[in-house]
């Protein structure tokens, strides 16, 4: 049985004289209001969409991975990859304004290496006001860059920290979730595969935009999963932001019995500098009551050179939009770093992370990333050095 915890003046006087409120503060008051009335509309309005209609989204994902000795578990000095990173057709359709169903076929191609792998794939109900139903196969409700999509993201692959942590798409689940414009809550039961003895896992997560503005908007957020490991053998591996590279990152492998993941989240937009950062944290328990303690955070800053601003909606950052003809310009910068060493087994590592984007209108970006990593504790080979560039070129028909 599987458990779940989630986070969770008055002044009077003998004669009071009556004064007319300032005009200033008339003029406060009305901007909160009008604030208010523009939430709540937007929120009436997501609910008010085209029946029978269906949307189809595609994107082609292409790039170079080039390393050294770090990411490679036989310590070759230098390798390059030329890969078709992702390709993505995902259907979207809305029978009426509560029946909604999603379909989504990601492939990928690396050297001899080929996989075609079924994204989401669920119904969602939303006749009722409290929440939406969703049943099928999707993420599950934890970290804010894995739920960002993959072509929405700054960089080219997600932070160390999230790819360790952050759990991915579930086989089977059922989430309870309603998404506003200043919250968000999600909520739901899953199993990783369709094997009845594969790991399941409840899991939840609370955002909030408490401050929501042309200029400035902050996002916070919490999550929480519990998740029940079926005494199956359990190992972290990562290859520390590098697609093509080897699972050169690792904790000690031990038989797991559960887990206990948690996570944090700040992010906030000032006009064109958009910073974002997680911390995340794992209890493993042995299935001998062992208790193995993970943990890993990422802090992520970006600047668009060419004046545009990134939107937010409902918890998530969105693609940009370029304001002239010849594109949009973007500087990132990233640290993250995992420990994965406890009881004096598995590594600690980090890579620092700087990159330039060009956005062309929506439809095309090129992304190039240099990556610095570093390790100590258990690693693979006994020259973990060498840095790497990542390149990619992403076309969104």
């Amino acid at each position: 049985m599987m458990l779940a915890l989630l986070c969770v003046s008055a002044h009077g006087a003998d004669s009071p004289e009556v004064q007319a409120p300032s005009s200033d503060s008339v003029k406060n008051q009305g901007k909160v209001r009008n604030q208010e009335e523009v939430m709540d509309q937007e929120d009436e309005e997501d609910h008010k969409e085209d029946a029978n209609n269906l949307d189809i989204d595609a994107y082609l994902n292409l790039g170079i991975d080039h390393y050294g000795s770090f990411h490679d578990k036989k310590a070759k000095d230098s390798t390059t990859n030329y890969l078709l990173r992702k390709a993505k057709l995902g259907f979207d359709y809305r029978l009426n304004k509560e029946w909604r169903a999603e379909l989504g076929l990601n492939y990928s191609h690396e050297g001899n290496d080929q996989d075609l792998e079924l994204g989401d794939a669920n119904i969602d109900y939303r006749g009722f006001k409290f929440a939406h139903i969703q049943v099928g196969r999707m993420l599950e409700p934890f970290g804010f860059e894995r739920l960002g999509g993959f072509s929405s993201l700054i960089t080219n692959e997600r932070s160390l920290a999230t790819s360790v942590f952050a759990p991915g798409r579930s086989s089977y689940g059922i989430r309870l979730n309603d998404k506003k414009k200043a919250y968000t809550w999600a909520l739901g039961v899953f199993q990783e595969s369709s094997d009845s003895e594969s790991p399941q896992s409840v899991t939840g997560r609370f955002t909030m935009a408490p401050v929501r503005g042309d200029a400035f908007t902050l996002h916070m957020g919490l999550a929480a999963s519990y998740r029940d490991l079926q005494e199956q053998s359990f190992q972290i591996k990562d290859e520390a932001e590098v697609f093509s590279a080897d699972n050169v990152v690792r904790s000690a492998r031990f038989d797991a019995d559960t887990s206990t993941l948690l996570g944090g989240e700040l992010a906030w937009l000032y006009k064109s500098v958009t910073f974002s950062s997680e911390v995340m944290s794992e209890q493993v328990t042995q299935t001998d009551d062992t208790q193995w303690d993970y943990s890993g955070f990422y802090a992520q800053l970006s600047f668009l050179v060419t004046g545009e601003q990134r939107e937010y909606s409902k918890g998530e950052f969105k693609r940009i939009k370029p304001q002239s003809q010849y594109g949009a310009v973007e500087l990132v910068t990233r640290f993250s770093a995992v420990d994965l060493r406890d009881h004096e087994l598995g590594a600690k590592a980090q890579v620092l992370l700087m990159g330039i984007n060009y956005y062309l209108k929506k439809s095309f970006l090129i992304r190039l990333n240099y990556l610095m990593p570093d390790i100590s504790g258990n690693a693979l080979n006994d020259n973990p050095e060498g840095d790497a560039i990542t390149l990619r070129a992403q076309y969104r028909f």
